[in-house]
């Protein structure tokens, strides 16, 4: 039986920004432009940047539902990705 695990691999987060869809209750967001509305289930890039989406986050945690309509993308913890952004602005605004 396979079941999701929490692995933890370093990304670049600009790189990983740029290729993220977050996905909502209904639709998803490009985390690149700020684009609303996305078809996550099919979607394969922003229709209003015209990123390829390579990862996939989501602010429900239907892991299961996402996973099985998008295998092609990498699943990231978003609370772990937003975590991360507020480190990184944090640092910034001291910098």
């Amino acid at each position: 039986m396979a079941e999701f695990v929490r692995v933890w691999k370093e990304f670049d987060i600009q790189e990983l920004s740029r290729h993220l869809l977050v996905v909502g209750d209904i639709a998803g967001d490009c985390s690149k432009c700020r684009e609303l509305g996305i078809d996550y289930s099919n979607a394969k890039s922003c229709p209003k940047c015209g990123t390829m989406f390579k990862y996939v986050a989501s602010r429900t945690r239907e892991i299961k539902k996402i996973t099985k309509k998008r295998p092609d993308l990498i699943f990231i913890d978003f609370e772990d990705y937003k975590k991360v952004l507020g480190k990184i602005k944090a640092r910034n605004l001291f910098s």
